[in-house]
C-alpha cells in the first residue's frame, strides 16, 4: 500500500462476499456523495455500498474468524471428513489459515505476524 490517507477500515458483510475476501479489512481511501466507500484491494481501488460493509476506524489487530457456508467440494486427495469448515483471516496481509481447536494466538505462515485472535464474532 503506498502512502495515502486512510479514512477508516472496511469489512464486507456476508451477503456479499463476492470482492472482498470474507475476514479481511480493507483501508478506505474515498468516500463518495452516493453512500459508497472506496477501499484499496491488492493495489487496486473498488467501490462498494456503505450498506455492504462493516466499517471501522482504526486498523485491525486481531485474526478474524469465517466459517465457511455453502457446498464444501473436497478436491483429488482429500475426503469429505478432512475439509475445514472454519478458517482465520490474517488482519495484515489477509491470508487465509486453517486452525484446530480455539487458539487464543495464530502465526501467519506467509507474513509471520503474531496476532490474537477474535473469537468476539464470526464471519
Amino acid at each position: 500500500m503506498c502512502a495515502m490517507s486512510v479514512l477508516g477500515w472496511a469489512r464486507c458483510l456476508d451477503s456479499v462476499a463476492d470482492v472482498l475476501r470474507r475476514g479481511a479489512w480493507y483501508p478506505i481511501v474515498d468516500q463518495t456523495s452516493d453512500d459508497h466507500v472506496v477501499v484499496e484491494v491488492r493495489s487496486r481501488r473498488v467501490r462498494i455500498s456503505r450498506n455492504d460493509v462493516r466499517v471501522r476506524a482504526a486498523a485491525p489487530e486481531q485474526w478474524s474468524v469465517v466459517v465457511r457456508t455453502g457446498l464444501l467440494r473436497p478436491t483429488l486427495g482429500t475426503s469429505r471428513s478432512s475439509l475445514h469448515t472454519t478458517y482465520a483471516v490474517c488482519p495484515r496481509c489477509h491470508d487465509r489459515q486453517e486452525f484446530k481447536g480455539t487458539p487464543g494466538d495464530l502465526v501467519c505462515a506467509r507474513c509471520g505476524l503474531s496476532a490474537p485472535v477474535d473469537w468476539s464474532e464470526t464471519c
